[in-house]
């Protein structure tokens, strides 16, 4: 004899609403320190930038035996060949990232600078990139 049984398959509505529930819980714990990481990320990377473009320069500079000039704007920086006037390289700075730095900084043709430091900030955080006098660049 046959007995026709409905089996329930799937989730009960009370089921769904506590695994939203749980989710929604996990989330938000998670948010705030996926955003901080990613806020360092950004930091960190657009130190690294920065420090390898004036290497960039320098090396500019030596090769070609010019001066070249890294200049600095509001939320961007340049490399730029001195004479004649040419921009080699322009970079724009992620949004919420900050640059504290002389307005300009040149690399002579046998690759001597004048010595900086350059801070970048955002949202509270800070990197520092320095640069000596003989065209090393480091950051922390």
């Amino acid at each position: 004899m046959r007995t026709n049984r409905h089996e329930a398959k799937g989730f009960t509505l009370l089921e769904l609403v506590v695994a939203v529930g749980i989710l929604g819980i996990l989330l938000a714990i998670a948010v705030p320190g996926v955003a901080g990481y990613l806020r360092s990320a950004r930091l960190q990377g657009s130190a690294q930038t920065l420090a390898s473009d004036l290497h960039y320069a320098r090396s500019l500079a030596t090769s070609q035996r010019s001066t070249f000039a890294v200049a600095f704007a509001a939320d961007s920086y340049s490399v730029v060949r001195v004479s004649p006037p040419t921009t080699v390289l322009t970079r724009r700075l992620p949004d919420g990232v900050a640059v504290a730095a002389p307005d300009t900084t040149s690399f002579f043709p046998w690759g001597l600078t004048q010595a900086a430091t350059f801070t970048l900030s955002d949202a509270g955080r800070s990197s520092t990139v320095n640069l000596l006098a003989t065209g090393s660049v480091s950051h922390d």
